[in-house]
Parts: C-alpha cells; structure tokens; sequence
C-alpha cells in the first residue's frame, strides 16, 4: 500500500498535472520521482503559492 503523497499538491487530471508547492531545491530535483511513483504517466510541476491557490479555487469550483 502507498502512504500519502509526501508534498503539498494538487491534481489536475484533465491534463495529468501534479502541481506541487516546493522550498527546497533539493526537493525540487526530486519532485518529478515522487509524482511518478505516486501518480505513474504524470507530469510533475513546481507552483508559486499564488499560482497554486488559485489552481486550488480553479478545482474547487469546477466540481460544485
């Protein structure tokens, strides 16, 4: 069984994104092995936490 994926992120599955909130530059050499062992075809990406906010209110209100 997989635990929890270790990082701040969101899903968009429309475009098999994984957008993830990083601050570390060794965490960031790493995110793209972290999204494929958690989300397999997945492409890992590295957002602003503005950027993610707003992802995360895009998902939010495209599902109400």
């Amino acid at each position: 069984m997989k635990s929890k994926f270790p990082l701040e992120h969101v899903v968009k599955y429309d475009t098999k994104e994984v957008w993830v909130i990083c601050d570390s530059a060794i965490t960031a050499m790493g995110i793209s092995a972290i999204v494929e062992k958690f989300y397999p075809g997945y492409k890992g990406k590295i957002a602003s936490r503005e950027l993610f906010e707003n992802l995360k209110n895009q998902l939010v209100n495209c599902h109400k």
